[in-house]
């Protein structure tokens, strides 16, 4: 991507309309150069509006470095921000993580928001998170909220827990844990 091309694709993100944002996302996500860091840092923390931060947080999962991922954990764990940037965030962080990111989303696998719990509970599935068995058990027999575009809260527990099942079938743990991330 030649530096016009990034400059273009970071005003995208930071468009006024939805389509445009993850339109730019995607473009990122085809060609995830590294350059693009800086600029996705920055509409992760100051984009005007939660479908820009969104956005930023999706593309995420192809630029992933430590600032990347360190960013991410602070946006889920940060209540003020809106439950769909977190969302991206969390899903963000199911492919490409450090080891405490696990502790990041277990902290908020119980959130208030439907949305932020089920893309908790998917990246812990994908993590083979054994400590998530507990609470994903209760949330797959009491909460059948439904995310929209997706399915119940109580599904996504569902598939989590057959996702760490699984894992340990085949003896292996945490796939995306990052080495240069680690601690």
């Amino acid at each position: 991507m030649t530096a016009d091309e990034r400059k273009q694709v970071l005003a995208r993100l930071n468009g006024r309309k939805q389509v445009d944002a993850f339109g730019a996302a995607k473009v990122i996500w085809n060609d995830s150069d590294k350059r693009l860091e800086r600029g996705l840092l920055s509409t992760l923390d100051q984009g005007k509006r939660p479908f820009n931060r969104a956005a930023a947080a999706y593309a995420m999962q192809m630029i992933t470095t430590s600032r990347t991922v360190y960013a991410l954990e602070r946006t889920v764990n940060d209540k003020s921000e809106h439950p769909k940037v977190r969302g991206y965030a969390a899903e963000a962080l199911a492919h490409a993580h450090r080891k405490q990111s696990h502790n990041v989303l277990l902290k908020n696998v119980n959130d208030r928001s439907k949305i932020v719990r089920f893309w908790c509970m998917f990246a812990l599935g994908q993590m083979a998170e054994d400590r998530a068995i507990a609470v994903l058990e209760q949330l797959a027999r009491t909460d059948q909220r439904i995310v929209r575009g997706f399915h119940s809260i109580a599904q996504e527990a569902l598939d989590a827990l057959g996702n760490i099942q699984a894992a340990h079938r085949t003896k292996r743990g945490c796939d995306f844990c990052m080495p240069m991330c680690t601690g």
